[in-house]
């Protein structure tokens, strides 16, 4: 009986510290479930934080580029003289024809072809245009008309019997996507160029609309 009253409380102390070690067992597990579950969110919420940020990055850059193509959009003119090289006369002839301006000093934008004189509008916008033509006295006339699609717009014309003559005009016009604008000769003119470029065509974007 007395080995009995000795093992009794013995057998107590024991379960109590057995209990004590499983609750404290059972406290760290629930804790390192815990840190592995914030960890994971903390995981998750940086990952949605990334995508968010690489998607404002996406659109930002994409802002970027609309901006750059709109500023190369309005980033148009142009300025070409009559001959390519050397001095000479074209015309007259018993015909209107286009006059192909060859020497090309300016082409920003590329939106005039100096192979077959025509400047064809990228975007829509409001273009200011001017065109110098040169002439000796004779007995056929300077002149020269613009046009756009083919409609006359505006004219420059002189004559003068001898010495040297020239004309000139300018207009700003709405241009849509695709219009095109040009200069042509009337029948029976004659227009002068040299290395000194006399004749010239010149145009560029006052403003896109």
């Amino acid at each position: 009986r007395m080995e009995m009253k000795m093992f009794l409380p013995l057998l107590l102390l024991v379960c109590s510290v057995s209990t004590a070690e499983l609750q404290a067992q059972s406290d760290n597990d629930i804790l390192s479930h815990k840190r592995q579950s914030d960890g994971q969110v903390e995981v998750q919420q940086l990952q949605r934080d990334n995508e968010g940020m690489f998607t404002e990055l996406q659109l930002q850059e994409t802002q970027v580029k609309n901006l750059q193509e709109q500023n190369q959009a309005k980033q148009l003119a142009f300025s070409a003289s009559l001959l390519a090289s050397g001095a000479g006369y074209t015309g007259p002839f018993n015909t209107h024809i286009n006059l192909i301006f060859k020497h090309v000093a300016t082409n920003i934008g590329n939106a005039y072809n100096p192979n077959t004189g025509l400047f064809t509008a990228p975007v829509r916008g409001v273009y200011h245009f001017e065109f110098y033509i040169h002439g000796v006295g004779s007995n056929n006339p300077t002149s020269a008309v613009l046009l756009k699609n083919g409609e006359q717009i505006c004219t420059a014309w002189t004559h003068q019997p001898t010495s040297g003559q020239k004309a000139s005009n300018g207009v700003s016009l709405l241009l849509d996507i695709g219009d095109v604008v040009f200069l042509r000769m009337w029948a029976n003119s004659r227009i002068y160029d040299n290395d000194n470029r006399h004749t010239t065509f010149s145009g560029h974007l006052l403003f896109t609309m």
